[in-house]
């Protein structure tokens, strides 16, 4: 496959390779050069023909997997490469190959035709997701409404599951438990090695080989479920043709395969967290001669080591591109996941016998739920918003890079204090980039309020990341009404309209801001120059008129002045 002694020097130049700003066709010859270089033997052929048919078919086409919805003038869809706005109407089983256009949103990538192209039918493909999608359905309505956990856990599928427990999930620590990934492979590919365990090991391997490539189609083509099979494939291969190295290495050198193939791979948080999550795992596992001097309390370390590890190796990551973290996330995960195992068996049991096993899932998964919410109420006091800045972040990977490197794990704990870093917050009116919802948070002094009235998903992916700017889960005063959905993020010790110098369409002598929350809405006949008025957009123009639509991100207003914080 590969010297090991080599290993890491592969890595860190895929690691370069893609860090590089070049173009997806001065990346596939690279990479092929790369592969020439450092690989050997039958793994060299098997990465050559990855590279070159994942680095055309990822650019130049995808998998239609989903429609999501509509808008005035496109067809929305989910497909393999992420979210593709249409001018026609597709099915899911559709390839699509030409010329396209990425953007990256901080909802995931946004794709667009730049010019022709070409339309195919993939019946197999399209068969394999009309029946993942006739078996979500019949397993929501067969459990009366009340499987929508088991279906995202088994089938990828979230359309069932409300948005209040997946924020809980996020609140506890656990959201990592709701994507179909390792966990998931592992336990299936566990599952069917523990049924064959008559057979011997290779053969045991070629068996679950189709089941896993199944799984792929299966869960909707979702991209960490492609990564995770792949990373079983490589290691079920190395164990096949009797490849010595061990999993460290086996790792770092899977990542740098993912890199090779895959130009922008470094950017995707979803193979960060799986990456850096196995190798921090795998890294704090035990060597032999711990292993031989077990304790009798080895049953629980393991799984508390386990959790440590995953939490220290993702935190950096989660903290700098979500801007949150539970300390308790460690012991939530320890506690959770042996119900979440027991959930997906079940959930797949029931797609081969599922007469037998709706009222045990519902069961179960009414059971899983309760835990989870005591596990809200439990650990939230140890949940807190706090975004890092960039610089902090590339500080901490270079310091656990050495850390690693000087192989002293204890140091590596140090991680879980950067949520501990304060944030400097000024006095001021801060006001997220918004359309369709309102809201603002203000710092006067010690105090700390908010206000916002609105959808949820302005709430969640605008509102609370400049929360999480702030580090602020925790407000002193203010008003949190989200027209569909609820707030689970954000806590208030008073509920309040009344804000210090601000006014909330209305108008007091103690107010030195007017804040209104629709459009058009001062006049001539209302307009006072004692006032400055915040309002998105409106027809009257004055200097006192702040038109919050003229900026292109979020803005802190003091005593008049605007600037752009974003």
């Amino acid at each position: 496959m590969i010297k090991n002694k080599k290993v890491e020097l592969f890595f860190v130049s895929a690691l370069a390779l893609n860090l590089l700003p070049l173009s997806a066709t001065t990346h596939l010859l690279f990479s092929f050069l790369l592969a020439l270089l450092f690989l050997r033997g039958r793994i060299k052929i098997v990465v050559l023909i990855l590279i070159i048919i994942f680095g055309l078919a990822g650019k130049y086409s995808f998998i239609v997997v989903e429609h999501m919805f509509d808008t005035k003038g496109s067809y929305v869809y989910e497909t393999t490469a992420g979210t593709y706005f249409s001018d026609m109407k597709l099915k899911p089983g559709d390839m699509l190959a030409g010329k396209f256009v990425q953007k990256m949103t901080k909802y995931g990538v946004n794709i667009y035709s730049s010019g022709r192209n070409y339309r195919f039918r993939l019946p197999l493909v399209s068969n394999l997701l009309y029946l993942r999608k006739n078996l979500s359905e019949k397993l929501y309505y067969a459990s009366g409404l009340k499987a929508g956990l088991t279906n995202a856990l088994v089938m990828g599928d979230k359309n069932f599951l409300p948005d209040t427990w997946v924020d809980k999930f996020t609140v506890t620590g656990l959201n990592h438990l709701l994507a179909i990934s390792g966990l998931h492979v592992g336990i299936i590919l566990g599952g069917i090695l523990w049924l064959l365990s008559f057979l011997h090991m290779k053969l045991r391997f070629l068996i679950s080989l189709p089941f896993l490539i199944l799984l792929v189609p299966f869960t909707g083509f979702k991209i960490t479920v492609i990564r995770a099979v792949l990373f079983a494939l490589i290691v079920m291969s190395a164990y096949f043709f009797d490849v010595k190295t061990d999993l460290k290495k086996m790792i770092l050198f899977a990542a740098g395969v993912f890199m090779l193939v895959d130009p922008g791979i470094t950017g995707d948080i979803s193979f960060l967290l799986s990456f850096s999550a196995v190798f921090g795992i795998v890294y704090f596992l035990r060597n032999k001669r711990d292993i031989e001097n077990r304790g009798k309390f080895s049953w629980l370390q393991e799984p508390l080591k386990v959790g440590v590890a995953a939490t220290v190796f993702t935190s950096p990551f989660i903290l700098y591109y979500f801007g949150n973290f539970n300390y308790m996330s460690v012991l939530n995960t320890v506690l959770m996941l042996p119900f979440i195992s027991v959930l997906i068996i079940l959930g797949f049991s029931y797609l081969i016998i599922p007469s037998l096993l709706v009222k045990p899932v519902v069961v179960f998964e009414n059971f899983t739920l309760e835990v989870l919410n005591l596990l809200y109420k439990w650990t939230y006091s140890f949940f807190v918003l706090n975004k890092i800045d960039y610089k902090i972040f590339i500080a901490v990977i270079s310091l656990m890079f050495l850390i690693v490197l000087l192989k002293r794990k204890i140091l590596l704990l140090f991680v879980l204090l950067i949520p501990l870093i304060p944030q400097k917050n000024s006095d001021g009116i801060y006001i997220p980039k918004m359309v369709r919802s309102k809201g603002f948070i203000n710092i006067d002094g010690n105090k700390k309020e908010v206000f916002y009235k609105g959808w949820y998903s302005d709430f969640k992916y605008s509102f609370l990341p400049l929360a999480a700017e702030f580090s602020m889960e925790s407000f002193t005063s203010g008003d949190i009404n989200i027209y569909d959905g609820e707030n689970i993020f954000i806590k208030t010790h008073k509920k309040s309209k009344n804000f210090s110098n601000i006014c909330i369409n209305k108008v007091s002598p103690e107010c030195k801001y007017i804040f209104k929350t629709r459009s058009n809405t001062v006049n001539k006949k209302d307009y006072s120059k004692n006032y400055t008025y915040l309002i998105y957009k409106n027809k009257l123009k004055k200097d006192n008129i702040i038109q919050l639509s003229r900026y292109k991100s979020a803005v802190k207003i003091f005593k008049g002045d605007v600037v752009n914080i974003d």
